[in-house]
């Protein structure tokens, strides 16, 4: 697979041109910086102003509208990087295919609630591509792949239920924490749905969650969307009423290793990589 297409398809995301321009800002601040080491070496430092309208109006202005114009181009290569990798029966073992699997899985799953926001769903799809990478760099990939979506289901029970307390206790007056946890919940529920599809996806057949005795993931995860806007939208809300789970290994350290990642904000490679750890450690118990 052309590695030129999957990089230019990356620019049909508004936020990744903002991080390119940025990037490219600090390249010739850089470059603007070693110019004026270079002048001032020769002693012609008199002549920054040439330096700066040279970095500012030849490289970077047309560079930074050459980095909007790509939008264009950009879509075009990721709806062709896109059905490329629907059509390659080995996409799940290929790292620069997965973030277009999560994104055709990600579009057939249940959209997140209306107190989550367009981040959080996005990090919901960049940790399901990470964590599909984890699961075929462990060479066990079916097993990896079922403990880590029980792992996931323990997680979001877990959490449902610390949504619940906050917003029915003792400190359901702090309205903040309530909208926090509950997105957080949104945000772990799309990403379990997604993993749970890509289960299904490449290996033909839903998982085997006896933790769910025998209730459907989608009929649950549907469940926790739901309360998702009951507990962060009513002044009044009711509690989370599912029947609780068998109990899962460190399932609050994978919830809160979940929430460290979501307030890490984008990028934010360790906090991820911290999160799967955690999912991983708790799926292998």
């Amino acid at each position: 697979m052309p590695d030129s297409r999957v990089l230019l398809s990356r620019l049909a995301d508004p936020g990744a041109r903002r991080a390119a321009g940025r990037w490219l800002l600090v390249a010739c601040a850089a470059g603007f910086a070693a110019t004026l080491a270079v002048l001032a070496a020769g002693g012609r430092l008199d002549r920054w102003v040439f330096a700066l309208l040279a970095w500012g109006a030849l490289v970077f202005v047309p560079l930074r509208i050459l980095i909007e114009a790509a939008e264009t181009f950009a879509a075009r290569a990721r709806r062709a990087v896109s059905a490329e990798a629907a059509a390659d029966p080995r996409r799940y073992e290929r790292a620069a295919y997965l973030p277009f699997v999560v994104a055709a899985l990600a579009d057939r799953a249940p959209p997140p609630p209306r107190i989550c926001t367009p981040a959080h769903a996005r990090a919901a799809a960049e940790a399901a591509a990470a964590l599909l990478e984890r699961v075929h760099r462990s060479g066990r990939d079916a097993e990896v792949h079922r403990g880590a979506l029980r792992a996931l289901v323990t997680a979001v029970a877990q959490s449902a239920a610390d949504v619940s307390a906050a917003a029915t206790g003792g400190a359901a007056g702090n309205i903040q924490a309530r909208w926090e946890g509950a997105r957080a919940l949104g945000a772990l529920s799309v990403l379990t749905s997604i993993v749970g599809a890509a289960f299904d996806d490449r290996w033909g057949r839903p998982a085997d969650l006896p933790e769910l005795n025998g209730r459907g993931l989608d009929d649950y995860l549907a469940a926790a969307l739901d309360y998702c806007d009951e507990a962060a939208l009513q002044v009044d809300a009711l509690p989370w009423t599912e029947p609780p789970l068998p109990a899962a290994a460190d399932a609050r350290g994978v919830v809160a290793s979940w929430q460290a990642f979501l307030a890490a904000g984008r990028p934010a490679p360790r906090a991820l990589a911290a999160f799967l750890d955690a999912l991983l450690a708790a799926a292998a118990a």
